[in-house]
């Protein structure tokens, strides 16, 4: 196998052909005289007019949107829409503009909502109320600690 070129010699190789092929090309037309260019462009703008079609009143066809996917959540996680856990057995499309899972009645929101909740796993204390937080409240984080879904709410107000 034979021996790669260096990368300055090939560029020096390179240089050399350029000149030699521009050497030998015939000399670039000279550009045309202001006038000829302006019939030039006279020419071509009759020629596309002459090549457009003529106006036609166009029917509008109302366009079908597919009917949304709707399924049944098989895992818990929190809808974007109305910041509400979404259980298994819930039925859950996705969003239109966000891509992610929602409750059905939450595919028409417009924003998404400030605080999603999930479903307590362990018991604990909620910061705001100083109550305890039982297995399955709802429950929101807030200032890095989980309190109580509706503690939050009436924090905000």
């Amino acid at each position: 196998m034979a021996k790669p070129i260096p990368i300055n010699r090939r560029w020096q190789e390179n240089q050399r052909l350029a000149t030699q092929n521009s050497a030998s090309r015939p000399a670039a037309p000279q550009p045309f005289a202001s006038s000829a260019r302006q019939t030039l462009r006279e020419a071509l703008a009759e020629m596309f007019r002459a090549l457009q079609p003529e106006p036609a009143v166009e029917r509008i066809v109302p366009v079908r949107e597919n009917p949304p996917r709707v399924i049944q959540a098989r895992y818990a996680q929190t809808c974007s829409g109305c910041g509400m856990p979404i259980r298994p057995g819930h039925s859950i499309t996705r969003h239109p503009r966000w891509g992610e899972w929602v409750h059905v009645g939450c595919r028409d929101r417009e924003q998404r909502a400030a605080q999603p909740a999930i479903v307590a796993r362990y018991d604990g204390l909620c910061r705001l109320c100083l109550r305890s937080i039982q297995q399955g409240q709802l429950i929101t984080r807030v200032n890095r600690s989980w309190v109580h879904q509706q503690c939050a709410l009436h924090a905000r107000r």
